[in-house]
């Protein structure tokens, strides 16, 4: 969590306001570390996208990841911290049961209201049988805080009170400032009370110390033998830069490691610090996008984001988090088409290791996930209910496969005019934002190859020739292509079994899409997918083409997909159709939503 939230994210929060957490610059009262000795982490390639998958319990990413993440470019999903946590009835009163119960650590054992160990290890073989990798996000600066005079329990049944946690393997010599030595982080300019005090009431471990680097070498090696690939490293910034190189030395193979350091001015300790151990989260980046977005400064000037700007690398970008969607300073999926055009430029931009975010809606900060009678969350349910399945529209689902068919390539051909930017990348895509208020219409240099290409946002078809295309961009929209996708330079290109669809769909808004779902894989199992996605260009008649097995029947609707990312059904029974033995099947359809 960071610093900057924290008086949001857990339940000691309260009080002075952002304003006191970044004062005036002063001198630390601790020398900087020397450079690190730290084995180096592995890089993800440029080609590579996260989805952090907030709250979504284990069964949920399995479904998701051998459903619509099969068939998207996302190559890596973030879970929710695996670990034991604090029950809800121990929690602040008044916010039992909020998200940051997860970042309160009781013991190391993979059992949670997100599910048990056995169900864990499924989702990762799940996923991992799907071509995505698993990052988690890992608490391990810090344990809950306890009570200094009873036992509590946690979720999985482990006792524990303050500075004590037996199935942790802790006692109170593991953790810094016990007893008449108490302190809590108050003076971000001293880096020693940052990394040795206690954050909000959690009690703050010993990383120097050797039995407590060893145990928490033990937990991620825990997860990686269940098949995790990566962690996201949680209020790293609050573990000494040293300290972490010699846990992470201590954890075998060659994980992916992003870490939550968030610099501020003033401050002693850096970003800089922690990129020997790997990526580190560069939250200006997300900063940045909401004010050339959403805020005043205009997006054309996006196409030079980079180390120009001050941003630390490597590094792992975002548009938000859990804990920044719940503040001022990034977007969130209220902010509709602008959040999406943010998450479609961050994909298409080939600066850092993108992480998408998908999570549910809230109206708190400390709101809990959708959960069960028993206190454990509920599955995710797109279309219905609070998780919001941004990550299945276009705009992130579509753009994580442009990212990977762009991977190594170049910027180049950058365009820009107020809010609105277009850019290449290379000779194998290119991308065009429209992040303003009206319509653009614009001639393109690019360097694709002659050909038709398909427009990964819409559905509609791009032509290029003589190095040029032409394309009307209507306001708060995107359009992106990539060689492969299309006929273009002789990539891509149908198959002979097809599904065209002319369905005349009214009632929809700017940022919606109409999609043909049905109980086929090509049809995604009743799942709106990219590959079934139908172009609005010849508003209200929605258009597109699949590819379906001759002779397969198949039921189907046709569905809207707001821009919140909730779905609207037609009201009437499922549609049945068969594709003829040659050519294709022709369908032709009106739907008036009421």
């Amino acid at each position: 969590m960071p610093h900057h939230l924290r008086r949001r994210a857990l339940p000691a929060i309260g009080g002075a306001a952002l304003a006191a957490l970044i004062a005036a610059a002063a001198v630390p009262t601790t020398p900087a570390p020397q450079p690190l000795d730290a084995a180096p982490a592995a890089a993800l390639t440029g080609g590579d996208s996260i989805l952090n998958m907030f709250e979504w319990n284990w069964n949920s990413i399995a479904a998701e990841c051998e459903g619509p993440l099969a068939d998207s470019g996302y190559t890596y999903v973030q879970t929710s911290p695996p670990n034991e946590h604090i029950r809800g009835d121990d929690a602040t009163p008044g916010e039992e049961n909020a998200w940051y119960i997860h970042y309160q650590p009781v013991s190391y054992k993979i059992e949670s209201r997100l599910g048990t160990r056995a169900e864990f290890q499924h989702m990762v073989a799940t996923c991992n049988a799907n071509g995505i990798g698993v990052i988690a996000d890992v608490v391990i600066n810090h344990m809950a805080a306890g009570s200094a005079t009873e036992d509590r329990t946690g979720w999985a049944g482990s006792t524990y009170r303050q500075f004590d946690y037996p199935d942790a393997g802790y006692d109170a010599s593991d953790f810094h400032n016990t007893g008449g030595n108490y302190c809590e982080i108050d003076n971000y300019q001293d880096r020693n009370e940052v990394q040795t005090c206690h954050l909000v009431g959690l009690n703050d471990l010993d990383t120097s110390q050797t039995d407590v680097r060893e145990t928490i070498a033990a937990y991620l090696e825990d997860l990686q033998s269940l098949g995790v690939a990566g962690f996201r490293v949680d209020a790293a910034k609050h573990i000494a830069a040293t300290d972490l190189a010699a846990i992470m030395n201590l954890v075998d193979g060659d994980p992916y490691i992003v870490q939550e350091v968030i610099g501020a001015p003033g401050e002693p300790i850096t970003e800089a610090e922690y990129t020997g151990i790997g990526d580190v989260q560069e939250f200006s980046y997300a900063y940045d996008l909401k004010n050339h977005i959403n805020g005043g400064s205009e997006a054309r000037h996006l196409t030079t984001m980079g180390t120009s700007w001050g941003y630390t690398a490597p590094a792992g970008v975002f548009v938000a988090n859990h804990d920044t969607e719940r503040g001022s300073q990034t977007m969130n999926y209220q902010y509709g088409q602008d959040y999406l055009l943010a998450e479609a430029f961050m994909l298409a931009y080939p600066f850092g290791t993108p992480a998408s975010y998908t999570g549910y809606e809230f109206t708190n900060g400390h709101a809990a996930p959708p959960l069960n009678p028993d206190g454990t969350v509920a599955d995710a349910v797109c279309g219905s209910g609070a998780f919001t399945c941004l990550h299945r529209s276009p705009y992130m689902s579509g753009m994580a496969g442009f990212r990977a068919a762009t991977a190594g390539d170049p910027v180049v051909n950058t365009w820009g005019s107020g809010d609105a930017l277009a850019f290449g990348r290379g000779d194998t895509g290119h991308v065009v934002v429209n992040a303003g208020s009206s319509p653009i219409t614009q001639t393109f240099t690019t360097s694709l190859p002659n050909g038709s290409y398909t427009d990964v946002i819409s559905g509609s078809t791009v032509t290029v020739s003589g190095g040029t295309f032409t394309a009307t961009v209507s306001a708060k929209t995107a359009l992106a292509i990539y060689a492969g996708n299309g006929s273009g330079g002789g990539n891509g290109g149908g198959s002979d079994d097809c599904v065209t669809v002319n369905a005349t769909v009214s009632g929809t808004n700017v940022g919606d899409e109409v999609y043909i779902v049905g109980s086929i894989p090509q049809l995604g199992n009743w799942t709106a997918i990219s590959s079934a996605h139908l172009s609005g260009a010849s508003y209200p008649v929605w258009k597109g083409t699949v590819s379906v097995p001759a002779g397969t029947t198949f039921q189907y609707k046709y569905v809207i997909v707001r821009s919140s990312g909730a779905y609207t059904w037609e009201s009437i029974g499922n549609r049945t159709a068969t594709v003829p033995a040659s050519g294709c099947l022709s369908l032709n359809q009106t739907w008036n939503v009421a």
